[in-house]
């Protein structure tokens, strides 16, 4: 049979400030026709996963487009139709085809929409009719909406965080398809909304605690007939109206029973929402006097709320004015994103000094540029592919950078906003992370996947920003109270969402 495929995904912070335009998607990918299954095929992401299931089994793959944007703020209109239009058209001119398999974020926010998922949900099932077996993968870090339940027939998330089981979910979304298109099972789906939110950084599988739990419970729910099942709980940063935790299953046929399991994962999620705010941040002055104190290294220090992976501009100077304080004896790496800092190194040139304001230009809400004087050490297009458990193989351009050293600090400086979280972001401009004491990322979870197997240490910072884990310091204005943890006494009761 013949089965179309694509992917479409960003994560909106809705409070960050910088749009995400059509050049974003095309600095990460922005792939067509042949060239999706070209270079998504052996990495770690859910388009590999598609083929990996559906190749054996003889189907014929049609690919549109993968379109993938760092996270930042709400897409541009104009991106955001240019990008869906252009897959419903690659869509129709596919046709006829059996079945279509999507790989979406399901975090995304468009200007003037909230819930832009749902909208690419509902515009494909529109172009291919109500029979059509349309199967969709998510984040689960997803916001699920009536909208993407009514108009999917079957949706299957991530288990883990940080996220390295991409490719497996793009592997388990495309065998439900394929038992389907078999004969084998008819899917069902049903999906409860919870009113809570939780900090980011509490949703970490491999570390004992409420997600991991909650993740468990969700794995152990397939089974006599259930055939996926998926604890949403949503990325916090997004200030719209139909937003929280979601449980989403899926069942072969049994709506009674996909009702219950949704129902019974969801009453699981709302009794751990206390577990959930349990987080232990550190002032950068502490972190680094503690890293520094640490006979081994290197110890890593996460900038989460400038976390680049949750929307943020990835320029936060907080922790780079600390280390100049610190003036640390040891080797201590930093990044920051800053374009006219770049030009300014390239210019001195390698062995150059320079006297530079970095960071605070895009981030001027909670961060200030700072001055930074020193040494350039490198200068040139950069780039790296991850190597880590998350999306191994997958390259990312950082376009025009510097390393700039003060006395033991090296300051890589970026041009284009990247995923801090592999050691070999450092490594592509000449810097070893197993080799420094002090390591700086920013990123809330991710980076666990890729510095894991060689930290002495792990602190979370408690640093201003646009991702922080204080989620009561936001200006919320748009989401839906009672909304846990902003509210005290708010009654749950499960209410399914099925299509209608």
């Amino acid at each position: 049979m013949r089965i179309a495929i694509g992917e479409f995904k960003q994560e909106t912070n809705t409070f960050a400030r910088t749009p995400t335009e059509v050049e974003h998607f095309r600095n990460f990918h922005l792939w067509y026709g042949d060239d999706v299954i070209a270079n998504a095929r052996d990495t770690n992401c859910e388009v590999a996963g598609f083929l990996d299931v559906c190749e054996p089994a003889g189907h014929e793959l049609l690919p549109t487009l993968a379109a993938f944007a760092l996270s930042s703020g709400a897409v541009t209109a104009h991106a955001y139709r240019t990008i869906r239009d252009d897959l419903l058209d690659r869509l129709q001119a596919q046709q006829p085809f059996d079945a279509v398999l999507l790989a979406l974020h399901g975090a995304m926010v468009v200007e003037g929409e909230d819930d832009p998922d749902g909208a690419t949900i509902q515009a494909v099932r529109e172009l291919i009719g109500p029979d059509t077996p349309f199967v969709v993968s998510m984040d689960l870090h997803a916001n699920i909406t009536q909208r993407c339940i009514e108009h999917a027939d079957a949706i299957v998330g991530f288990r883990t965080s940080p996220h390295v089981d991409l490719r497996d979910t793009g592997q388990r979304a495309a065998r439900v398809l394929v038992r389907w298109l078999s004969g084998e099972v008819r899917p069902v789906m049903a999906a409860v909304k919870l009113p809570m939110i939780t900090p980011a950084s509490t949703h970490v599988h491999s570390l004992p605690g409420p997600f991991q739990r909650l993740m468990e419970a969700s794995a152990a729910a397939e089974r006599d007939g259930v055939l996926s099942t998926t604890v949403f709980t949503v990325q916090p940063w997004l200030d719209i109206e139909e937003m929280g935790f979601a449980t989403v299953a899926v069942t072969d046929g049994d709506a009674e029973q996909v009702e219950r399991v949704a129902c019974d994962l969801a009453e699981q999620a709302w009794a751990e929402r206390d577990a959930f705010m349990e987080i232990t941040l550190v002032p950068p002055d502490e972190a680094i006097e503690r890293a520094l104190a640490n006979p081994a290294k290197p110890v890593i220090l996460s900038d989460l709320a400038d976390g680049t992976g949750a929307g943020s501009p990835g320029d936060a100077t907080a922790v780079i004015a600390a280390l100049l304080e610190a003036d640390p004896p040891k080797t201590a790496l930093v990044c920051v994103r800053d374009p006219d800092a770049v030009e300014a190194a390239i210019a001195a040139g390698v062995g150059g000094d320079v006297d530079l304001l970095v960071g605070g230009k895009l981030d001027n809400v909670y961060n200030q540029p700072v001055r930074y004087t020193g040494t350039v050490e490198f200068v040139g297009p950069a780039s790296f592919r991850f190597g880590g458990g998350g999306y191994t193989g997958v390259e990312m351009e950082m376009g025009p950078s510097a390393v700039v050293r003060h006395n033991q600090i090296h300051l890589l400086i970026m041009s284009r906003s990247v995923f801090t979280v592999d050691p070999e972001m450092y490594r592509a401009v000449g810097l070893e992370p197993a080799d420094a004491q002090i390591v700086v990322v920013k990123s809330h979870i991710q980076f666990r996947a890729g510095y894991d197997p060689i930290a002495a240490e792990i602190i979370l910072l408690d640093t201003p920003g646009m991702s922080t884990d204080h989620l009561e310091r936001l200006d919320w204005r748009r989401i839906p109270r009672p909304m846990f943890p902003f509210d005290d006494g708010i009654p749950f009761t499960p209410v399914v969402m099925r299509p209608h």
